[in-house]
């Protein structure tokens, strides 16, 4: 059994303040700060950044004002702007695809050569420079991910660069940086935790550690949205603790259907990638469990029947609740009825075989169809 995680993790309220510490430890002299430029007016941040940059004078900063999430032409285009003034060190302030985008920065800068060429698995690269990612939303896992995802435009296809030498030196997860984040976007992000916790529960190549991971996350983050006190930083520790677990499971597990829907549906309708995931997470653990599936009862820590298919039917229940209360939609406001519902599921089924591999029932085309029309 293997089981990997490569990232040193600080969490902890106000840690962001100590980030020249953290660069130090590291031998980084010249940082270069890459940072959301929706976090410009969080006063939190301002701090944070005028500490680093008073402790680093030579700092190379760059604000990325890019929507959504970074394409390879844009990747391209910042690795360009750092090449006008090197740094020895990276570090990523901000949502996942500012993590990601520090990530293609760091390996870009000691490869020379063009992004797209990298996509996939690439092998025989160098080191990238030493980097820090520091998440401003808790739930995409990016901080402390080797995955850096990618949209090639040309393809229309979400992909990336997958190297286990993307991997941050050491992620430093402020929950105070997040406090300003919109509403809709921290739900999105923790629903994305979810996701990750459920997809790599039910990977058919799971392992008893990851499982421990996928529990964990899940428990914490389905309670901290039940609770609906998000805006206490007790419940933002308990999405950053669940954010870490669900990525380090999915990492030592592989995913499943809900991922690999929520990358189509993201890229086709320009879905933030959380609140995809959302959509359909719940429906595919119900197929699942109609189709014999009963062991998520393990997730369900306030179950009442010792039965598991009992114990199963009744997280789905919570999970209906949850769904109203935090209004997530189905697939009706994005364009898609009982009309298209079939159309949808093939070409979902075509482009992402390998996910749907991962699912712990055979999971098929007329799975994926009998998905999308619950949801239509």
């Amino acid at each position: 059994m293997n089981f990997f995680l490569s990232t040193d993790l600080v969490i902890g309220v106000n840690e962001a303040l100590n980030l020249n510490e953290h660069l130090a430890a590291l031998a980084v002299q010249k940082p270069g700060i890459i940072y959301d430029a929706n976090l410009a007016g969080n006063l939190y941040f301002q701090d944070v950044l005028k500490n680093l940059t008073t402790g680093y004078k030579n700092s190379v900063l760059y604000c990325n004002e890019f929507g959504g999430e970074p394409t390879y032409a844009h990747l391209e285009n910042v690795a360009e702007f750092f090449r006008g003034n090197v740094p020895d060190g990276i570090i990523a302030i901000g949502g996942g695809s500012t993590l990601d985008l520090g990530k293609g920065v760091a390996l870009l800068l000691t490869n020379q050569v063009p992004a797209l060429s990298l996509k996939g698995f690439p092998k025989g690269v160098n080191d990238p420079l030493p980097l820090v990612t520091v998440p401003s939303l808790l739930g995409s896992g990016a901080e402390v991910s080797f995955n850096a995802v990618f949209i090639d435009e040309a393809e229309g296809r979400k992909l990336g660069i997958n190297s286990r030498k993307n991997f941050p030196k050491k992620a430093v997860i402020d929950p105070s940086l997040s406090m300003t984040a919109p509403m809709e976007s921290v739900i999105a992000s923790a629903m994305d935790s979810l996701v990750h916790c459920v997809d790599s529960f039910g990977s058919v190549k799971h392992t008893a550690l990851s499982r421990i991971f996928s529990v964990e996350g899940f428990q914490r983050t389905f309670y901290a949205l039940q609770q609906g006190q998000l805006d206490r930083a007790e419940s933002r520790l308990d999405l950053a603790i669940g954010s870490v677990c669900g990525t380090v499971a999915l990492m030592n597990s592989g995913d499943g259907p809900t991922n690999g829907f929520a990358y189509y549906l993201g890229v086709k309708n320009k879905v933030p990638h959380g609140l995809a995931g959302a959509i359909f997470l719940k429906e595919v653990m119900r197929y699942n469990h109609n189709n014999g599936y009963e062991k998520y009862a393990l997730l369900n820590p306030m179950r009442s029947s010792p039965s598991p298919s009992e114990a199963t039917a009744e997280l789905l229940e919570e999970m209906d609740e949850l769904y109203r209360q935090l209004s997530i939609p189905t697939l009706v406001p994005y364009g898609y009825g009982k009309g298209n519902a079939a159309e949808f599921a093939h070409h979902a089924s075509e482009a992402l075989k390998g996910s749907f591999s991962g699912n712990p029932v055979e999971f098929t085309e007329e799975s994926a169809r009998s998905v999308v029309f619950q949801l239509t």
